[in-house]
């Protein structure tokens, strides 16, 4: 299916309607949650969260150095990435410890910036997290194998299949939902989008909604979800669709904060 929110990836949809609507025709629209290959979602959104996260853990740095130097940080940061170079070299003085760390600081700014503005390929991304933030990705990859990934879910390969991997799976976008005319369900029943045979005038608006532009292009009901982990998307679904969103604290502002409790009781 085509996700408004991931357009370049091919996602699976995640029917979430109920069975008996479904068999009956009871309804006149069906859902679905968008679900993306593992792999994907791993080179298209947690390594956006990671570069994030390591913005945002840059900018602790150089927040402390404003504010020991009487600097505006919100007005600083603003100027850019070359003044603020410039601004905080002419604060270090012969401090050559602290301009070390400005070189450092102001390269990771503008990397995290090149990446963040262009469109990188996953041999470039995946050396940026080998060489920056390999504890982090295998951090973040524990919380989505623990359900504590905000606003997505991981089910595994084996819970639609025959292949009994637990790493290897789909990641369903909890926020990503989609409204679907019962009409579309009959028509994948009868096999009826198969590019190569299709007869109808319907080729453009039905690859609004799914991928159907090439001649390999064709949509079916694939597999289908077993209990308990139907009920398990069902319920983080529930729960990511009703709570309020806030923002929660970064790992290395957590590192921070223990750190200075334990040094303060010490």
């Amino acid at each position: 299916m085509r996700s408004g929110k991931y357009p370049g990836i091919r996602c699976k949809g995640i029917v979430i309607s109920a069975r008996c609507d479904l068999a009956q025709n009871k309804i006149k629209y069906f859902h679905c949650l968008m679900a993306l290959p593992l792999e994907d979602w791993f080179f298209e959104v947690l390594f956006n969260d990671i570069l994030e996260e390591k913005k945002k853990e840059l900018f602790g740095k150089i927040k402390r150095y404003a504010e020991e130097n009487n600097l505006d940080f919100d007005s600083l940061i603003n100027m850019g990435i070359d003044k603020v170079e410039y601004i905080l070299t002419q604060c270090v003085g012969d401090n050559k410890k602290v301009s070390k760390d400005i070189s450092i600081w102001i390269s990771t700014w503008k990397t995290i910036e090149e990446l963040s503005s262009e469109k990188k390929d996953r041999n470039h991304k995946n050396a940026y997290l080998r060489n920056n933030a390999e504890k982090l990705v295998k951090s973040k990859m524990l919380h989505l194998y623990n359900s504590v990934y905000p606003k997505f879910a991981f089910v595994p390969v084996k819970a639609y299949s025959c292949n009994s991997s637990s790493v290897e799976g789909l990641v369903i976008d909890l926020q990503d939902i989609k409204q679907i005319d019962m009409n579309v369900k009959n028509d994948i029943l009868d096999y009826k989008y198969d590019f190569t045979t299709y007869q109808g005038d319907r080729k453009e608006e039905i690859n609004k909604l799914f991928f159907f532009e090439n001649e390999s292009d064709f949509v079916m009901a694939d597999d289908i979800i077993t209990s308990p982990w139907i009920e398990y998307i069902l319920q983080l679904f529930a729960h990511s669709f009703i709570r309020i969103g806030v923002d929660n604290a970064f790992d290395y502002e957590i590192r921070e904060y223990c750190n200075r409790i334990m040094e303060a009781n010490t």
